[in-house]
């Protein structure tokens, strides 16, 4: 049975984890001159335009974070703002074509790095893995507040 310290262990190696794995992106999207931070909101906007506070709660970040990234993006020409029929003051932020070419290009480096990783984990090990952290979040928010 598992004890107090082992879920503590857990927790060290999850963290760790997530910086091994932050690191690997930011590489990847480097590649392309970009920043793990940039690809995550571009990956997000790849799918639908949205206004900033929207991608900053799909990505867990403040409004105000998106809203630079969002600007500089801009002025690089990788992103727009365009007119939102929902709401006057909060634009759309959608991809440009060029926008579109680098969220492709950090994509395939991302893909190409998968398919080295699975050389090393079975996809029976990635499914494993996934359903083991998807029970262990159904935990934790299940505990929260208690």
């Amino acid at each position: 049975m598992a004890r107090a310290k082992d879920v503590e262990h857990l927790y060290s190696e999850l963290f760790e984890a997530a910086s091994v794995g932050r690191r690997h992106g930011e590489g990847i999207a480097a590649l392309v001159g970009q920043t793990q931070s940039r690809w995550q909101t571009l990956w997000t906007l790849g799918a639908a335009s949205l206004t900033v506070p929207q991608v900053a709660r799909r990505l867990g970040v403040s409004r105000q974070h998106i809203l630079r990234l969002a600007n500089e993006l801009e002025s690089e020409g990788i992103v727009e703002f365009c007119p939102n029929p929902d709401h006057k003051t909060s634009p759309l932020i959608a991809l440009t074509t060029r926008g579109r070419s680098v969220l492709d290009a950090i994509n395939t480096a991302g893909r190409e790095s998968n398919e080295t990783m699975l050389r090393e984990f079975s996809a029976e090990n990635v499914a494993q893995l996934r359903a083991l952290l998807q029970e262990f979040i159904r935990v934790v928010k299940a505990t929260e507040g208690h």
